[in-house]
């Protein structure tokens, strides 16, 4: 069921068991599974009813445009609201729509390496390992239509294509979810999440998180009306549930858990901003290394006979390889993870956390919305020490493989990279999981260390990026999340 906010009265009540804030895949996959066990489901996003994401930009202006400094001052200005430097008119990195930035996600997924939650050099390690992930990868796998093998031994099989061996690196193989937009895509065969028992709400804008003594007691949110340009809020009710999810992104989680001085009593709200920093394309590679057969396995191109195209399996589900540095290069070099196209083009790398790169709320009068009237986001973006030791030493690693092999590698120095690199859409941290609540914000099962019924979901619980786009795993741990939950509460 759909419905909008301004249609609920002013000091209305909504009472349900589970509240999710947040429609993108953390907020829709959580709630899927909760309402699928027979809980009484809550679901507000914020956006006003739109045809389609591009729609909801003018709201975006009103309602996200705080300060961005940091790295953001040169390669990404108006990071907050607009794709990369001066782009408009097409997806952003941050989305107030139905759906989310799934609205135009690539479906590109696989999970998290196991090197990547252990403790490493720059790296804080994770309360929970790959291995008490596997079980849920697999129901995640399932729920995407994905195929529950990213080894690219599997995948060599399926291509009948060859992996290649290059010292120093692995093969990650990647898929290609079918029906992204997780707003209107059916799932399990059942249908929508708005054709499902949960109770979805539109227009519906978190401004407070009322808490105290330890509990969330209820939520105060807000509708906007019709008007446009600037809209003027319309009706305010209230929403009380057993338990909490907050599954906005981790740049808007992290701005509403402040705005409420929620679970922050160590001051790690906010801490190492962090995503997967992308240049142009600054890797050149020439020669032959790689035969033709272990190309097409990087580049996810199958055999039909004597006959070469591009894999899609019978849900549509493609693939495609990179090289990143083994988990025996990461520990021994102390580097993070990136990754490698066989024929060179642009450096993707993991980040490592720095808590100088965080976001807090804006204190100039200025940055405050233009509905709702309350501070925005200061965010701002800095690179760590460890990030040029792991471009200088994977770079180097790569050329030296690849020149073992027969090929050639050029790259440019570490300054030419900062002075490029973009975001890439993939917020990660600002409300990272740990063991104790000195090092972070939730726990291992994702409730705030502080709060005895709210729960974040989505990457800003990653304690560190690792190199896999994030999504399979934000799907992954909502999954975990549901099932958490649904052990805690009664089907309604």
């Amino acid at each position: 069921m759909i419905r909008n906010g301004k249609d609920i009265a002013n000091g209305e009540t909504v009472s349900t068991q589970v509240c999710i804030i947040g429609s993108g895949p953390a907020g829709i996959t959580t709630a899927w599974f909760l309402q699928k066990a027979g809980l009484k489901v809550t679901l507000i996003e914020g956006s006003r009813v739109y045809p389609g994401y591009t729609a909801s930009q003018a709201d975006k202006a009103l309602l996200y445009d705080g300060l961005a400094d940091g790295l953001f001052t040169g390669n990404e200005r108006e990071f907050l609201i607009l794709r990369y430097p001066g782009v408009r008119g097409g997806p952003s990195e941050r989305e107030r729509f139905f759906g989310g930035t799934s609205t135009h996600w690539g479906g590109q997924s696989r999970p998290l390496d196991a090197v990547s939650f252990e403790k490493r050099p720059g790296f804080p390690g994770w309360p929970i390992t790959r291995a008490d992930l596997d079980p849920f990868y697999s129901k995640a796998a399932a729920f995407c239509d994905l195929h529950d093998d990213f080894t690219a031994e599997y995948w060599a099989k399926v291509l009948h294509a060859d992996v290649p061996k290059l010292p120093g690196f692995e093969v990650a193989m990647y898929q290609f979810m079918p029906g992204t937009n997780f707003a209107t895509r059916s799932f399990e065969g059942q249908g929508t999440i708005g054709d499902s028992a949960c109770d979805v709400i539109l227009n519906a804008s978190l401004l407070e998180i009322d808490h105290a003594g330890g509990q969330v007691n209820g939520l105060r949110v807000a509708s906007m009306d019709d008007s446009n340009p600037v809209p003027k809020a319309a009706t305010e009710f209230t929403v009380k549930a057993d338990i909490y999810v907050l599954a906005c992104g981790a740049v808007e989680n992290a701005r509403l858990l402040l705005l409420s001085d929620a679970g922050n009593e160590t001051g790690q709200v906010g801490k190492t901003f962090m995503c997967h920093p992308l240049s142009g394309n600054v890797i050149g590679v020439s020669g032959s290394y790689l035969t033709y057969d272990q190309q097409r396995l990087m580049d996810g191109v199958g055999m039909a006979g004597a006959r070469a195209a591009t894999f899609n399996d019978a849900n549509g589900v493609g693939v495609t390889g990179r090289f990143q540095p083994d988990a025996e290069q990461q520990r021994k070099l102390g580097i993070g993870s990136c990754w490698f196209w066989w024929n060179g083009g642009q450096y993707y790398y993991e980040m490592a956390p720095n808590p100088g790169s965080q976001i807090a709320l804006a204190t100039d009068p200025k940055y405050r919305d233009k509905v709702f009237g309350q501070p925005q986001t200061h965010i701002t973006w800095k690179l760590d020490p460890r990030d040029q030791v792991t471009y200088e030493k994977t770079t180097a690693l790569f050329q030296a493989s690849v020149a073992g092999l027969g090929g050639r590698v050029t790259f440019p120095d570490w300054a030419a990279i900062t002075r490029q690199v973009v975001v890439n859409g993939h917020h990660i941290g600002t409300a990272r999981m740990s063991a104790d609540p000195a090092d972070g914000v939730v726990d291992a099962d994702l409730k705030v260390h502080s709060l005895d019924n709210l729960y974040v979901a989505g990457a800003s619980a990653f304690p560190s990026a690792g190199i896999s786009n994030p999504t399979f795993t934000i799907i992954t741990l909502s999954i975990r999340l549901a099932e958490h939950l649904i052990g805690k509460l009664k089907p309604h």
